[in-house]
C-alpha cells in the first residue's frame, strides 16, 4: 500500500509541475501579447500625431498651389513665360574660355557669342548699366498650343 501511495503521490506531484507549467508559459505569452499590443498602440498614436500634422499642412499647400505667385512662378519656370514690361536677364551657367575680339557695345542685337566674348568686368558693366544682357518680351512671344492648355489646367 505504501508503494501505491507513493505512485499516486508521484502523479499529483507531477501534474502540479505540469499544471505550474502550464500558468507559467500561459502569464509569460499573455504578457508578451500585451507589450507587442502596447508598442503597436504607441506606434500608431505616433503615425497618427504624423498624420495630424501633415493634414493641417496640406491646406497651405493647397492655398500656396492655388495662389497668383505660384501660377506666376511656374509659367516662368516651366513655360519660359514672362509677364509684360519684364525683362529676361541671360547668365551663363558655365564659364566659357573664347578669346575676346572686338565687341561693339551699343548694338541693339543680343546673341549669346556677343556676350560670351566680352571680358568679365565689362560683362558685369553691361549687366549693371547696360542692355545687352537683358531681353524684353515681345508682344509677338505668345505661349503654344500645349503651353496654353498647361496654363488653363493650373489656373482653373
Amino acid at each position: 500500500m505504501a508503494k501505491q501511495k507513493s505512485f499516486t503521490f508521484q502523479l499529483f506531484v507531477l501534474a502540479g509541475f505540469l499544471f505550474f507549467f502550464y500558468m507559467f508559459f500561459a502569464l509569460a505569452s499573455s504578457i508578451y501579447k500585451d507589450y507587442k499590443l502596447e508598442r503597436d498602440i504607441n506606434d500608431f498614436e505616433s503615425e497618427i500625431k504624423e498624420l495630424a500634422v501633415l493634414a493641417n499642412q496640406k491646406p497651405k499647400e493647397l492655398q500656396y498651389l492655388d495662389s497668383d505667385q505660384y501660377k506666376d512662378l511656374y509659367a516662368k519656370e516651366t513655360l519660359n513665360l514672362l509677364n509684360s514690361g519684364e525683362r529676361l536677364i541671360v547668365v551663363p551657367e558655365e564659364e566659357h574660355n573664347i578669346e575676346t575680339g572686338p565687341v561693339d557695345l551699343l548694338t541693339d542685337e543680343l546673341s549669346p557669342d556677343s556676350v560670351l566674348n566680352q571680358s568679365n568686368p565689362v560683362q558685369w558693366r553691361e549687366y549693371f548699366f547696360g542692355r545687352t544682357l537683358s531681353v524684353e518680351q515681345t508682344p509677338l512671344s505668345r505661349p503654344s498650343e500645349f503651353e496654353e492648355e498647361i496654363l488653363d489646367e493650373v489656373e482653373g
